[in-house]
């Protein structure tokens, strides 16, 4: 799981937690899923779940579980699901840091 997560999310995130281990082994889960490259029902349940932790966020939730998902995702999520919008690339995408923002103008490039 580490090595999906970057430094900085390590950092603050503590993974003796069980629901941050869970929430954690969720999004590799996930990610293992949009990586299979075809698309189903599994894929139309992916973007609903990205699209609900999107709506929490604009709901002003205090803590997102979207700490916990791998830079990596937000590229096969573009590839394999119809999530079009750059305003839900930018709003799973931790734009704080210099990885994120590559991650998203990339992302967002592809659209």
């Amino acid at each position: 799981m580490s090595s999906s997560l970057s430094a900085s999310q390590l950092h603050t995130i503590s993974m003796r937690d069980p629901l941050n281990r869970v929430l954690a082994n969720l999004f590799l889960l996930i990610s293992s899923i949009l990586g299979a490259k075809t698309a189903g029902t599994h894929t139309q349940f992916v973007q609903w779940f990205m699209e609900e932790c999107v709506d929490c966020l604009e709901q002003g939730s205090r803590s997102s579980i979207l700490q916990f998902m791998p830079f990596t995702m937000v590229s096969e999520l573009v590839k394999v699901s119809t999530m079009s919008s750059p305003k839900i690339v930018l709003a799973i995408t931790d734009l704080s840091l210099p990885l994120g923002r590559r991650v998203a103008a990339k992302a967002i490039a592809a659209l």
